[in-house]
């Protein structure tokens, strides 16, 4: 799944390593006056934490909680913050008070920044899944109404064993159906549902958003999302067209 990429991961550590390179020099400077001291805190500190904060990324980048941001931030700034922060500028001032007075300012500071630096981060995922065989408006505007649901929208095409399961086999190829999704623009990520409930894949990614038709029965999906805190949002069933009454009229032409 692309919503979390390591690269995205790394810009995401350089980003925020810039943001505390200046801001550390700040307050580093204002209890020390030594340009020296200021350097070495400065440099030292945050070579160590590119690669501390990307593992904590990595570590994170799964969880799904209410105070998911909160927890972030106190396990970054608050345990490895201090420990880290406190050790270095012990070991270059040799002076627990500077130690004290540069450590404490600078994790709680960065505390309160951390956590608005996680919301503008912060990707809302919506799941969608569809057949896609013969597409028509009702399955652009379920994906458009989707795409208004968040920030990344992933949407799971059924395999022909999939549809299989309440349907009969699609006319187009998977593979097809796989492309012609992607085509359209409005989709971030498009990836196979190998059984016609999306229960596996929600198991896997856990969307914030899980997007049903008005036609599908409540779902064990659903539930999952439900229990840890997502959000299940209907789209009304489309009754100007339907893939089968397409291909129902199309037969009936042709006999």
């Amino acid at each position: 799944m692309k919503n979390e990429t390591h690269k995205r991961s790394m810009l995401k550590s350089l980003v925020w390593r810039i943001i505390g390179v200046f801001w550390l020099a700040l307050i580093t400077w204002i209890f020390t006056r030594s340009l020296v001291q200021t350097s070495l805190i400065t440099v030292i500190h945050h070579a160590t934490f590119l690669v501390v904060f990307y593992l904590h990324e990595r570590i994170w980048v799964r969880a799904r909680t209410k105070f998911k941001r909160i927890f972030k931030a106190l396990t970054y700034e608050i345990i490895l913050g201090n420990v880290i922060l406190g050790f270095i500028t012990y070991s270059i001032t040799g002076e627990i008070k500077q130690m004290t007075a540069i450590t404490l300012t600078y994790i709680f500071s960065k505390l309160i920044m951390y956590y608005f630096y996680e919301r503008i981060w912060e990707r809302k995922i919506v799941y969608a899944y569809i057949v896609g065989d013969i597409l028509h408006i009702g399955h652009l505007r379920h994906l458009q109404n989707a795409k208004k649901q968040g920030n990344y929208l992933i949407v799971g095409v059924l395999t022909d064993k999939a549809t299989e399961e309440k349907k009969e086999k699609p006319i187009i190829s998977f593979e097809e159906r796989m492309e012609t999704i992607e085509a359209l623009g409005i989709v971030d990520e498009v990836i196979a549902q190998e059984t016609y409930s999306p229960l596996d894949n929600i198991k896997k990614i856990k969307p914030h958003v899980l997007m049903e038709s008005s036609d599908h029965k409540e779902q064990p999906a659903n539930r999952q999302v439900e229990a840890y805190g997502g959000k299940i949002i209907v789209t009304p069933y489309y009754h100007g067209q339907s893939s089968t009454a397409i291909k129902q009229k199309v037969l009936n032409c042709n006999s």
